[in-house]
């Protein structure tokens, strides 16, 4: 099979050696992984909007287009990145492939808009976590008062599969040492950043050895104030953002206003046995393991507790075997066998 993946939504043109070089964002990362992992299978394509004609290559056998070289390929299966503008021009450019829509972030709340064109072109929507799925079923519906679009969209027409996003197969925990004094976040900034900082300015009141990582994949927001003990790492490559979440007491993430759709900085954590302490908020509670890593944001004392008590007896934690890139592979491969083509 030919599968192309249409990315539409990238800040950067990336091969699977951006990895290595410099921090990247969750989806990005994601899409390498299965791309790289489904090319033993099937012929896969990346296409990127950022990246030219003259710059297409092929990595460890992947080939990286741009979208003017792709839309000149005849894919059996695509496969459109978060755009959810994109769908019709998707349809229309390659009519005779399946088409799948892989959200990632939070859907618009006007999703319901892209109804009919998801039906017109027989897509399949692929959803990041059950949390993901069910926000994604909510905003497909019309509000109430729209009585035009609730009159023409049949029940449950559009079907939401669920994957998660993978994890590495080696990704263990080892005998790395960890440090009660140090904290990390590993985010993009726009990811309740601001609101961690404030958080940890008041944690650091009562333990003053406290120091937090920050690395940050996204841009960055130069309107924040850095507070004392805060380093921050920047866009750093992914082996040594895992090389100081290993050494960390924990993720600092009790951030309460930016729900993860899946969290990669849960799953990889928790892989490498490093608790993260989190706001029960978006699907937090499905991928962290462990109730015990959950503490409510808004409450300083409740995280200054936890705090405290992890530095005393960091819980034992164990990743999700279930994210793991061979089983997250397979379900891929399901998927793609199981759908008819669109023609």
């Amino acid at each position: 099979m030919k599968l192309l993946f249409y990315d539409v939504a990238t800040p950067i043109a990336y091969t699977n050696t951006t990895i290595a070089e410099r921090g990247l964002g969750g989806t990005e990362a994601t899409i390498i992984r299965i791309a790289h992992s489904l090319k033993h299978e099937h012929t896969v394509y990346i296409a990127q909007h950022c990246r030219t004609a003259q710059e297409d290559s092929i990595f460890d056998g992947v080939s990286y287009l741009s979208l003017e070289s792709a839309n000149q390929l005849l894919p059996d299966a695509v496969v459109l990145l978060r755009e959810y503008e994109w769908i019709d021009r998707v349809g229309e450019l390659f009519p005779h492939a399946k088409h799948y829509f892989w959200i990632h972030n939070f859907p618009p709340r006007d999703l319901y808009l892209t109804y009919h064109a998801l039906l017109k072109y027989h897509f399949e929507i692929i959803a990041v976590s059950n949390f993901h799925k069910q926000t994604i079923v909510n905003r497909l519906k019309p509000r109430w008062y729209q009585n035009f679009y609730r009159a023409m969209v049949p029940h449950h027409a559009i079907k939401i599969s669920v994957i998660y996003n993978p994890i590495d197969d080696l990704l263990y925990p080892d005998y790395t040492v960890w440090d009660p004094n140090q904290l990390i976040f590993m985010s993009s900034p726009h990811k309740g950043l601001a609101e961690c900082l404030k958080n940890f300015v008041k944690v650091a009141e009562q333990f003053p050895d406290l120091k937090l990582l920050v690395c940050n994949p996204g841009n960055w927001d130069h309107t924040l104030s850095i507070p004392a003990n805060v380093h921050v790492l920047g866009a750093i490559p992914h082996d040594q953002v895992i090389e100081h979440v290993r050494r960390s007491l924990c993720v600092f993430y009790p951030q309460t206003k930016r729900a993860e759709t899946f969290g990669l900085v849960y799953a990889e954590s928790n892989a490498v046995g490093t608790p993260v302490l989190a706001h029960p908020v978006g699907s937090a509670k499905e991928i962290l393991n462990g109730t015990t890593q959950l503490v409510n944001g808004k409450s300083i004392s409740a995280i200054i507790k936890k705090i405290a008590q992890w530095r005393t007896q960091r819980p034992v934690i164990v990743g999700k075997d279930e994210f793991r890139l061979k089983h997250i592979t397979k379900k891929w491969l399901d998927l793609l066998m199981e759908r008819p083509t669109s023609s």
